[in-house]
């Protein structure tokens, strides 16, 4: 690599990040919380500026902000970009716009080895028409060469890199075009754009990733491999530089699949998403998953250390956060081993500096107050290094920080919109730092918390020994759920889910541990004990957090579509010092949800298991209401047992069903074969009992023609047991599904019957279409049926069909 590309500004966008850490004032802790210092506290040097510089105000609103190459630092600025010497901090340079644009609007994350950035400029007519692509020189700051290229899919680095080969473009609807950097000679498209907006392209430089889902109606132009049509398999493509062909490509799914980022380049590495799940996983020539590294992303988490939890990537090095609260971890990208860990709240890392990992410590200094210490790890073996307090930042603006093999420059901001800005350099030393050890304590945080010092008993749970307390969740449970993947990392979130496999038939299993503290957690609650300044104790917080969960407010708030209307939360024995559990379910089985909640001394356990199957055929691909419910009691006793809590023996086993004068049905698909037929002749049907398994006690149908594209009849039959969490025995579970329902009461059906009625005329043909959904109760045992279709005779007739549906159904159950 030449001295150009080792000089390459990290930039980490950030931004708040480094603010929060650096710029915290005013903050009290340690000892008594009085303020004094109880021993002596050794420190690191304060790092004194090699050169500060007055700069108009910073832009921060568009991702990169600058480069460093050839010893010129770039700022942008607004729509201006100034180049500044790295030695002096003397202004070398300012950009003028070529003709016809009227500033920059968007930077490339870096620079190639020939020093040149990639920016786009908006037209001179229209600031915020950001269209133009073209290329600076950092030598002079003079722009090679624009053009018109189009709207960038997003204002930011992600949708512009430059590398030695070519400058890449991410416009609209993904479509991906490249460019020679010393000319601006058009390489070709890579990716045209989709009218369905269906790609995902990234790219760093050096690589450009894609997921090619074309839509019916678009051309053929990603190359050699995918003619377009409704039937079109997608595809993952990793091209290399300005190559039009790409050097693999593998078959993808259209849905749940994507490219997210590019995290390394040898080996490659991407963050990947297949069916749903976002993985950190290395690639072989072929496109093939070598090793996944680390826990399933989730959806705000970074990539390629923009966003302040990295991945980072040196050399055979991979370090990424774990759980928030739980640290980071560096991995072996050849072997996937840990080769060390950073414990949570020790610093947060910036980036790649060198061969090693350089980042933040926030330390209670002299009098409790909050300093900042910059310190590096070396990338192999962890070994911390201090280089020294960074002070005289403001509270106000975070400052940007951007670093090159010598230096490292943030902006110090007074926070004062009448007085300057300034850009300051302060040195990096070769050897990364000193390896003394110094007295002055970490500031203690949790997931951005404060962690409280005073109130803590010996009984309490402190906060990182429940960091990783969910992954306890058992392979029973999640099984049950339908959401157990072997070989699958945990989830970051504590979040098992699965929304692609298949669509429409949604399965989730949330576990969420808090090990509350004296005082709270900074969310409203106790704060203090009655008539005291002592901190109130966790407990106490604990018992407040646990009594909110269930209440109305929180059932509500559970009723916005997020999750399904619960019920009000009943007692549950058996899981630690108290339990409470609610639940909801449908007589069509679209949709199940059970709450658990738990206390053990300050830690509150909450298990959420939620089932959703808009699409009737869907629905065997999710598990019925009892397995919904005893997977999330099963999640929560694991969990608890793990921290230590008493848990009941009958808990740690998933509860089979029980209860119920009748406790096995007929499979509904040959119950209904003759009257199926006799409704709607051709018609095929499919199976939805649940694929997972329903201990005999649920069946499901549906039957739909080509002649009518609609599901014309769709039946489910469940002989509900007792509720292994509210304590209802089987016939109030069957009666409160009943219940739930809309529609008018019928009579002459088991012991209870209902039937919502609907009808309307498509007007261009005058059509009529009729659908009734009737749902019977017989004891335990629930019968749902949903039948419409175009051109029925009467509503008198379909009700005379639906009930006599109702009565062979509710015949087939023992």
């Amino acid at each position: 690599m030449t001295r150009r590309a080792r000089t390459r500004i990290r930039v980490a966008a950030a931004l708040t990040l480094l603010g929060a850490l650096l710029a915290g004032t005013g903050c009290t802790g340690g000892g008594d919380g009085d303020g004094k210092d109880k021993r002596a506290l050794t420190r690191p040097k304060k790092l004194e500026p090699a050169w500060e510089t007055r700069v108009p105000e910073a832009s921060h609103s568009q991702g990169g902000t600058g480069w460093s190459a050839d010893g010129i630092i770039a700022r942008q600025q607004g729509t201006q970009l100034r180049g500044y010497d790295t030695r002096t901090g003397k202004k070398r340079w300012t950009l003028k716009p070529p003709e016809g644009t009227s500033g920059v609007c968007a930077l490339s994350a870096g620079t190639n080895s020939a020093g040149l950035g990639g920016l786009m400029l908006a037209t001179e007519r229209n600031e915020d028409d950001c269209t133009y692509a073209g290329v600076v020189d950092l030598a002079d700051g003079k722009v090679k060469w624009a053009k018109h290229v189009g709207r960038l899919s997003d204002i930011g680095p992600a949708s512009l890199s430059i590398g030695d080969e070519a400058l890449t473009v991410t416009r609209d609807c993904h479509g991906v075009g490249q460019y020679r950097p010393r000319d601006g000679k058009s390489l070709g498209t890579r990716l045209e754009q989709d009218e369905a907006c269906a790609h995902q392209a990234v790219h760093n430089g050096r690589h450009l990733a894609v997921h090619y889902a074309p839509a019916a109606e678009a051309r053929d132009v990603a190359p050699d491999w995918v003619p377009p049509g409704d039937s079109t398999q997608a595809h993952f493509a990793l091209y290399e530089g300005a190559d039009d062909k790409p050097v693999w490509h593998t078959e993808a799914g259209r849905g749940g699949d994507r490219m997210n980022g590019i995290v390394s380049d040898d080996p490659v590495v991407l963050d990947i998403t297949r069916e749903g799940h976002r993985l950190i996983q290395t690639y072989d020539a072929a496109g093939r998953p070598v090793r996944t590294f680390g826990k399933q992303l989730d959806g705000s988490s970074g990539v390629d250390g923009r966003q302040g939890g990295g991945p980072y990537v040196q050399g055979d090095t991979l370090v990424m956060d774990d759980r928030p609260g739980a640290g980071q971890s560096a991995y072996d990208l050849r072997t996937g081993k840990v080769r060390w860990r950073l414990p949570a709240g020790r610093a947060q890392a910036l980036g790649v500096w060198k061969d090693r990992l350089l980042a933040v410590r926030r330390i209670q200094d002299t009098g409790g107050r909050s300093a900042a210490w910059l310190v590096t790890y070396g990338m192999r073996d962890g070994r911390e290094r201090t280089v020294g307090r960074i002070a005289e930042l403001s509270a106000g603006m975070p400052p940007a920080v951007a670093w090159d093999d010598k230096h490292l420059y943030v902006d110090r901001d007074s926070g004062d919109p009448d007085e300057a800005t300034h850009l300051v350099a302060y040195r990096l030393p070769s050897s990364g730092g000193d390896t003394r050890r110094y007295t002055a304590e970490p500031m203690p945080s949790e997931d951005g918390i404060e962690v409280q010092k005073r109130g803590w008993r010996r009984s309490d749970v402190r906060p990182d020994a429940v960091s990783d307390a969910c992954e306890a969740t058992s392979t029973a449970a999640l099984r049950a759920m339908r959401v157990y993947r072997k070989g699958m990392p945990p989830p970051l979130s504590c979040v098992w889910q699965e929304q692609f496999a298949p669509r429409h038939a949604d399965r989730s299993l949330s576990v969420q541990v808090t090990a509350h503290q004296p005082g709270g957690d900074g969310q409203g609650g106790l704060s203090r004990k009655a008539g005291s300044r002592s901190p109130a104790p966790a407990v106490a917080v604990a018992e407040e957090a646990y009594r909110k969960i269930g209440s109305k407010a929180d059932r509500e708030d559970d009723a916005s579509g997020e999750h399904w209307p619960l019920g009000a939360p009943s007692p549950l024995d058996g899981l630690g010092d108290e339990a409470k559990a609610s639940v909801f379910g449908s007589a069509d089985d679209k949709g199940s949800e059970a709450l658990v909640a738990a206390r053990h001394r300050n830690v509150v356990v909450k298990v959420r298991a939620r089932t959703d199957a808009p699409v009737a055929y869907k629905r065997g691909e999710v598990p019925p209401r009892h397995r919904v419910e005893a997977a999330a009691e099963l999640a929560a006793a694991d969990v608890l047992a793990h921290l230590g809590a008493d848990v009941s023996a009958s808990a740690r086993r998933l509860a089979k069903p029980a209860g119920g004068r009748t406790t096995e049905v007929e499979p509904a698909c040959e119950r209904l074969r003759g009257e199926a037929a006799g409704l709607l002749p051709g018609a095929k049907a499919q199976d939805t009992t649940p694929k997972g398994g329903a201990d005999g006690r649920v069946t499901g149908c549906e039957w739909s023609t080509e002649a009518d594209g609609s599901p014309s009849l769709a039946v489910r039959v469940s002989a509900l047991p007792d509720s292994p969490l509210t304590g209802d025995d089987a016939q109030d579970v069957a009666e409160s599904e009943l219940a739930a329902e809309d529609g008018a009461k019928v009579s002459g059906l088991g012991d209870a019957a209902r039937i919502d009625r609907d009808s309307f005329t498509f007007e261009r043909t005058g059509d009529l279409h009729r659908r009734h959904e009737l749902t019977v109760r017989k004891d335990n045992l629930v019968v749902h049926i949903d039948y419409g279709r175009w051109a029925h005779p009467s509503k008198s007739r379909m009700d005379s069909d639906v009930r006599r549906l109702a009565r062979r159904l509710l015949g087939g159950a023992h």
